[in-house]
């Protein structure tokens, strides 16, 4: 709690101190990610127009968040876990007790040669990191990641980078403040990786149409499982109005991160994944986005219904996964903000999740900005599966859980 209260004590002073403003330049390798990003608060007009600022080269940004969430299966980690060892919510992982989610810094530089670094610290970061860096076992206690760690150089229509970066798929994002909801849907945490360590290749003929390619060492690893290395590739239309953009991956990846033999290498087997996002501004106040995904892989041990190995010929077989998430958000005013979500998720295989399911919820979201870099939110969230696998504190298995949750952000 001292270094919740201090972290955010220091980042409200900051985002007070009258300081230039926080105006932010695209590097020339913007994701094609049109992210379900939260409503920010208008900023109260100029009395009189003035030039406008010169780009700065180097950017420096950062936020706070912390959150409370109360499951309604109970206090502790039980109230958010799957029964039977599976993992239920990606980061929403504890109920009844504060969590630091992140804080996170980042540094930009834009440019001919360009780059970036950006740092989380917090409960976020148990999540997010790479292997081989095993995730903090204990949820509540903060952990570190270097979550992007990129530099590159761009000509023209065509930009190159290498490092560590975030991943294309997918409609929400590592932070916070891009997402219109506390709690992140089943498609992010499941569905889809969330970030790369390789090289990536930008093509940009015009404003409206971008071409992606790259090679890395697959989904959230720092170091592939040996061989051939996955390919990236990503086509995106950033219309005013309506956004399309297409991401696949396709690899060998190892069906788990757990010590198997001497190399520490559990099988892999080949990996795909298809993902696809539309964002649709029907007003300047309300914007729809739509998140669809399929995947697959193969030399993977297939779980049942109630999460227990199923019985095949040489042990593996091929997992399959697909869904479709819904968002709707509206700015309601300067200020107040609400956000719906709805989704679902099948599991054939049990691969992702530890059961073979089909996982829905729906989420609606508050958020209340009293100054831009302030962001109080409230949220409801209902989570159904077809099979028993929500566990409370006696053991009790669930088809159904229920939450609440407040959080905090600070922007800086």
């Amino acid at each position: 709690m001292k270094t919740l209260v201090a972290a955010l004590t220091a980042a409200c002073a900051l985002s007070a101190a009258p300081a230039v403003a926080q105006t932010s330049t695209p590097a020339p390798v913007a994701s094609t990610k049109p992210a379900v990003a939260a409503p920010v608060a208008s900023a109260a007009p100029s009395p009189a127009p003035s030039p406008s600022p010169t780009p700065r080269a180097w950017q420096a940004s950062g936020f706070a968040a912390t959150s409370f969430n109360d499951s309604s299966l109970g206090p502790g980690t039980a109230g958010f876990s799957f029964a039977n060892g599976g993992a239920s919510r990606t980061f929403d992982t504890i109920s009844r007790q504060l969590m630091l989610n992140a804080i996170n810094v980042q540094l930009q530089k834009t440019g001919t040669v360009f780059g970036k670094v950006e740092l989380t610290a917090g409960t976020n970061a148990n999540v997010i990191a790479s292997y081989p860096y095993a995730n903090n076992p204990n949820p509540l206690q903060t952990a570190f990641d270097v979550t992007q760690l990129y530099a590159g150089i761009s000509s023209g229509p065509f930009a190159l980078q290498a490092g560590k970066f975030a991943t294309l798929a997918g409609a929400e994002v590592i932070e916070d403040p891009g997402n219109a909801n506390i709690s992140r849907s089943i498609l992010f945490g499941y569905a889809i990786p969330f970030t790369h360590t390789g090289a990536r290749l930008t093509y940009t003929p015009t404003s409206l149409w971008t071409v992606i390619a790259g090679v890395n060492n697959g989904w959230d690893n720092l170091k592939g499982p040996g061989g051939p290395k996955s390919a990236e590739l990503g086509l995106a239309y950033n219309g005013a109005v309506f956004a399309l953009t297409a991401q696949s991956y396709l690899g060998m990846e190892r069906y788990s991160n757990a010590t198997w033999s001497a190399t520490g290498d559990s099988p892999a087997g080949h990996r795909a994944l298809l993902d696809v996002v539309g964002t649709y501004h029907a007003t300047p106040k309300l914007t729809f986005v739509g998140n669809f995904d399929t995947g697959r892989q193969t030399a993977v041990p297939l779980l049942n219904a109630f999460g227990n190995p199923v019985v095949i010929p040489g042990g593996l077989g091929t997992a399959t996964w697909n869904g479709f998430a819904g968002y709707a958000t509206y700015q309601i005013n300067s200020k107040l903000s609400a956000a719906l979500r709805g989704e679902t998720f099948n599991d054939r295989g049990g691969f992702r999740t530890g059961f073979d399911q089909q996982w829905s919820e729906a989420t609606f979201t508050l958020a209340y900005a009293p100054s831009a870099p302030v962001v109080f939110r409230l949220e409801g969230r209902s989570d159904h599966s077809n099979r028993l696998v929500w566990a409370d504190q006696g053991f009790g298995l669930h088809d159904a859980m229920q939450s609440v949750a407040a959080q905090v952000l600070v922007k800086f």
